[in-house]
């Protein structure tokens, strides 16, 4: 049975611009998804429920006070012991049903001092197993310091410190008198899901489908009619994503494609995805949007983002006037490879993209090995790739840092450990 979660803050409210909000709405949705019973607690006055991930329970049993940066370790105020004791009581009724606990910056900030002061007191006699989330570089313990300051820089009793990266994991760890083996290294997740706010057909694409893990994505706005020889050419693409996941790289093609809604359209469908499983590709790797329900076409912001998510754009089109998709292609970042054959393309293009041989309407072109020359154009893209280091850092953020990735990971993996 999984544990029970709980996720411990001060808010009062949701506020997805404060970025350690944005942090939590991550650990958030990754709990609820894979099937943990989560609890979020918050101050009572907390007010935005409806922006909580779905899925968990708010508890609005945080007690407030009025607050005092403690950070210059001054003598206490008079009412300290009693914010302390009101905190505890609170902490005990409230966590009572809860195996692992989450918090932010309790046991760090100085304005935090009371809270801390309760988690400890809680920690000493209970079975709660605490993960204690600290988002600044924290300071060495200053000499002949004393209580309360001295918990500030200590441990409680069945808590891990968990710092954001490997780099100053040492200093974490002498910071809270503690060894680096009290350290576990989570980092924060940025998933285009939720910065870029995404549709929700393209959130629901993203769970379904290994979109966020391609090394190479493309995304292909065509008429379904159109997409095929002596049009889009998108088989011409399939060969290409073959030779590409061939050679040891991850890719998905995404077919935004309208006006495939007759049989005969569908049946054309079902011939690509059975062409490209042919070369080598899965029926996850190569995507019609008309097969997710938009058999008309998409928005056009499912366009964009898709377009946002990808950094290739093959497009071995065989006529083309000025083509709003290679316009927006290049709007979003990608690396383009065209269609040598269609002269009018090097207009928009120039000297920006790469271009090779794919026929078009006017020039056709006889290879004398087809499938080796689509796998020198696979080794081209590779090759340009591995120099583009604005691609490969966004690639590298899809890849690690959603907070899929994050969760499975690092974060999962210590609720499970020992010691």
């Amino acid at each position: 049975m999984k544990p029970v979660i709980g996720c411990l803050t001060t808010f009062a409210n949701f506020d997805n611009s404060y970025s350690l909000c944005s942090v939590v709405e991550s650990q958030l949705i990754a709990l609820v998804k894979y099937g943990y019973k989560t609890i979020l607690f918050t101050h009572d006055n907390f007010e935005d429920d409806a922006k909580v991930p779905k899925g968990v329970e708010i508890r609005k049993t945080i007690p407030r006070f009025l607050l005092e940066d403690y950070t210059a370790h001054q003598s206490v105020k008079k009412d300290f012991e009693t914010q302390v004791d009101t905190a505890y009581k609170a902490f005990k009724e409230t966590l009572k049903d809860i195996d692992i606990v989450i918090e932010h910056d309790l046991i760090l900030q100085g304005w935090f001092l009371p809270y801390c002061v309760a988690i400890h007191k809680l920690a000493e006699e209970s079975k709660i197993k605490w993960f204690h989330w600290v988002h600044s570089v924290p300071n060495p313990m200053p000499a002949g310091l004393k209580y309360p300051h001295t918990l500030r820089y200590h441990l409680p009793k069945n808590s891990k410190l968990v710092y954001l990266n490997n780099t100053n994991i040492m200093r974490a760890s002498e910071a809270y008198n503690s060894w680096p083996k009290d350290v576990r290294i989570v980092y924060n997740p940025v998933d285009p899901r939720l910065f870029w706010n995404l549709h929700p057909l393209v959130k629901e694409m993203i769970d379904k489908y290994p979109i966020l893990e391609a090394d190479f994505l493309q995304v292909y706005p065509i008429s379904t009619p159109r997409m095929g020889q002596g049009g889009k050419q998108i088989n011409v693409v399939i060969d290409v994503m073959a030779h590409l996941k061939e050679l040891g790289n991850k890719v998905c093609l995404i077919a935004c494609n309208a006006h495939a809604n007759a049989d005969k359209e569908k049946g054309a469908i079902e011939d690509m995805l059975q062409y490209a499983v042919n070369k080598g590709l899965t029926r996850n790797e190569v995507l019609f949007t008309s097969l997710q329900g938009y058999e008309h076409g998409v928005p056009k912001e499912v366009v964009s983002q898709f377009f946002k998510l990808s950094n290739l754009f093959i497009f071995p089109t065989c006529s083309e006037n000025c083509p709003l998709i290679l316009l927006e292609a290049m709007l979003s970042g990608c690396m383009l490879i065209l269609n040598n054959s269609l002269p009018q393309l090097r207009e928009f293009g120039k000297e920006n993209a790469l271009y090779f041989d794919f026929g078009s309407l006017d020039q056709k072109v006889n290879y004398d090995n087809k499938d080796n020359y689509m796998k020198d154009v696979a080794r081209v893209i590779i090759s340009e790739y591995s120099t583009n280091k604005a691609l490969k850092a966004s690639a590298l953020i899809k890849q690690k840092y959603n907070y899929d990735d994050v969760f499975k990971k690092q974060i999962e993996p210590l609720f499970t450990e020992n010691g």
